[in-house]
């Protein structure tokens, strides 16, 4: 994965070669129309602040864009499709740069940024979920609550446990470099989909009878799984549809129009497809699947 050390681009450097990465704070102030929220409509990360900005309805203080779907090895690029909209930079690590000229890490999304100040304000997709579900609150059109205080420390530790289990784990079952490393990955992912299969044969949403962040962290990579993990990522030990609960939850999710809004199957396939030349060298992008729900 490629990094900024100093503010100098290093394309075939890994984080972990990194002594340390610099860290923003979220912002201390909310204020309508002050941040942009820079995301990819591909990243699974991205999708979880940009999931509760849309079902809040808080991108009419927000304001949203994507980078462009095909991939670098300048990193995340914008293109005529998916300009950037405050600066017309032609790439995300020019931002970083811009917001830090010695920035040191990883250039990721999503990115929030102080249009005041010009300044990156988090880029933490969990702790920025979280933040735009409580204390943005108030300036929310559909002021749903996603955190409700009694159920906080549940959902916190669900999200990690998803985290681990599955966001991140379908990654390591897709980049595994050895069979071991692929074996071990893809039971950890399915027994935990089996998990969540059970636990959803009790309840409409993962706490219960309403949506709570824990739903807007699992969703992402459900509906990335048909069309993206099952072929390009060989996560197909058993088909998603094969889990009734989960797949009755994924589709009474989707049918939400604010949830739905927030995803694009073919920029998410033209991402995966063609930027992962490790695991797809021609960038060819399959025609299918054919998605129910889609």
């Amino acid at each position: 994965m490629a990094v900024l050390e100093q503010g100098v681009w290093y394309p075939n450097k890994d984080a972990s070669e990194l002594t340390a990465e610099d860290q923003f704070a979220l912002p201390s102030q909310i204020e309508a129309g002050r941040y942009h929220l820079y995301m990819s409509l591909a990243c699974p990360f991205a999708h979880r602040p940009y999931l509760v900005i849309k079902y809040l309805g808080l991108d009419e203080v927000i304001s949203i864009s994507s980078v462009a779907a095909k991939r670098y090895s300048n990193g995340w690029e914008f293109d005529s499709e998916h300009p950037d909209p405050l600066y017309r930079a032609d790439n995300l690590a020019a931002l970083y740069v811009k917001a830090k000229s010695d920035y040191t890490g990883r250039v990721t999304v999503p990115l929030l940024w102080d249009k005041q100040n010009h300044a990156i304000v988090g880029n933490d997709s969990a702790a920025m979920a979280m933040d735009l579900a409580t204390r943005w609150l108030p300036l929310a059109k559909h002021p749903v609550e996603l955190v409700p205080a009694a159920l906080r420390e549940e959902i916190e530790s669900l999200n990690r446990w998803l985290h681990s289990n599955v966001n991140g784990k379908v990654y390591q079952v897709g980049f595994a470099t050895t069979q071991a490393q692929y074996d071990q990955a893809s039971e950890t992912l399915f027994d935990a989909l089996e998990q969540l299969d059970q636990r959803l044969a009790q309840s409409r949403y993962l706490h219960g009878e309403d949506i709570t962040l824990s739903d807007l962290f699992l969703l992402p990579t459900l509906v990335r799984f048909e069309a993206v993990y099952e072929v390009h990522f060989k996560a197909n030990k058993t088909p998603l549809k094969a889990y009734q609960n989960l797949y009755r939850y994924l589709l009474d999710l989707v049918a939400d129009e604010r949830i739905r809004s927030t995803i694009d199957i073919d920029y998410m396939k033209l991402h995966y497809f063609f930027s992962h030349k490790h695991i797809n060298p021609n960038g060819i992008v399959p025609a299918g699947p054919e998605i129910e729900w889609i």
